[in-house]
């Protein structure tokens, strides 16, 4: 029996008055997500491992099994391989986001899309001090790779952007260690330059291995579908196949059939496969409840019906997100996040009750 995991970055949400007094959920829903409902057994998973932050590479490792001690600290490692970027022993990575800082000092737009001029310039500062590359991954987004400093990440504290929107920016500088106190100055210096912007680090890490999806599921084998990078990277670090989709981008614009076409792929040559739709988590980041509903509108009709019309008989489906997030804030929480289970040509019902993530898989293939 094949098994696809659906995770809709970001969906679970609060009401707004934009969506009516609904949730983006509610209000975005047409009758796919419905008549999927309707067919269903629903619970709650624990999504986020104890301890740790809410977070998507944190949350889809525990999901797909990975124990919360084998959870590497900080996403830049991961990302890295997913953009073939090959971090050696020695070497620290963290992100480097481009961030905008309000004239009170405040962090104002954790993820917004710097004027290329100064993104470039910004890159071109980083790049320039010694031993640093830095690699482009997105419009706000890069990766720093500091080569032979992997003894920094020992008490390095580095605070999430998305968390923080609203925060004394100071307050969030990287701090804990010399290495800390240095991007700290320069994160300074560059806002003084290029005010409002400058460059925040965070998410560092260093080169750690992943036990193997098959290793920790009885031989199973299975696959990734995703244009996020943390995601993808995970996918590949634990053996599974992660196949490229050049027109999806990861946002509410990506390439819905497209995504779907190597999902059901995968399904036909896997046991388990995980599709991972990240638009609903950036519209969470740009504070637009109604961009979010339109955005699970589009997924009723262009992913959810399709793919429940093109799997085969008996094939299991969870629909859920990796983390509740909150158009109010901009942020994560580690609230349970509600999953509804289906089977094509079964009607399942009841409810499931609340389970640690790191069985989501078993619970699929009850």
């Amino acid at each position: 029996m094949p098994g696809l995991m659906i995770i809709l970055d970001g969906l679970q949400d609060t009401a707004y008055d934009m969506t009516d007094g609904k949730t983006p959920y509610d209000y975005g829903k047409r009758d796919n997500f419905r008549e999927f409902e309707t067919a269903s057994s629903t619970g709650l998973l624990l999504s986020t491992p104890e301890g740790f932050e809410p977070d998507t590479q944190n949350c889809i490792l525990y999901m797909l099994g990975v124990p919360a001690g084998e959870i590497p600290e900080g996403r830049s490692c991961i990302e890295a391989l997913a953009q073939g970027i090959e971090v050696g022993y020695d070497d620290l990575i963290m992100r480097c986001n481009f961030v905008r800082v309000s004239d009170d000092g405040k962090l104002e737009i954790p993820c917004c899309a710097a004027p290329p001029e100064i993104a470039e310039a910004l890159r071109e500062e980083v790049s320039s001090l010694p031993g640093v590359s830095v690699y482009p991954v997105g419009s706000y987004k890069s990766l720093q790779l500091v080569r032979g400093k992997r003894s920094a990440i020992e008490g390095l504290v580095t605070s999430m952007p998305h968390q923080n929107q609203g925060e004394i920016f100071e307050d969030l500088l990287p701090r804990g260690n010399p290495f800390a106190d240095g991007l700290a100055d320069f994160s300074r210096r560059m806002l003084e330059k290029y005010r409002p912007y400058t460059v925040l680090n965070w998410a560092q890490s260093v080169e750690r291995k992943l036990p193997a999806f098959a290793q920790l599921h009885s031989g199973m084998t299975g696959g990734i579908v995703s244009k996020t990078d943390c995601v993808v990277g995970v996918g590949l670090a634990m053996g599974m196949k992660a196949p490229a989709v050049p027109t999806a981008t990861g946002d509410t614009d990506t390439d819905i059939p497209a995504k779907l076409a190597a999902t059901l792929e995968l399904l036909r040559e896997n046991d388990f496969t995980m599709l991972h739709i990240g638009g609903t988590d950036e519209a969470t980041h740009r504070q637009d409840p109604r961009e979010k509903a339109d955005f699970i509108a589009k997924l009723d009709r262009e992913l959810l019906g399709p793919v429940m019309r093109g799997v085969k008989s008996g094939t299991r489906i969870m629909l859920t997100c990796d983390h509740e997030a909150l158009c109010s804030t901009a942020g994560h929480t580690a609230s349970p996040v509600r999953y509804w289970l289906w089977e094509k040509g079964k009607t399942l019902s009841g409810d499931m009750g609340i389970s640690q993530g790191i069985k989501a898989v078993d619970i699929l293939f009850k």
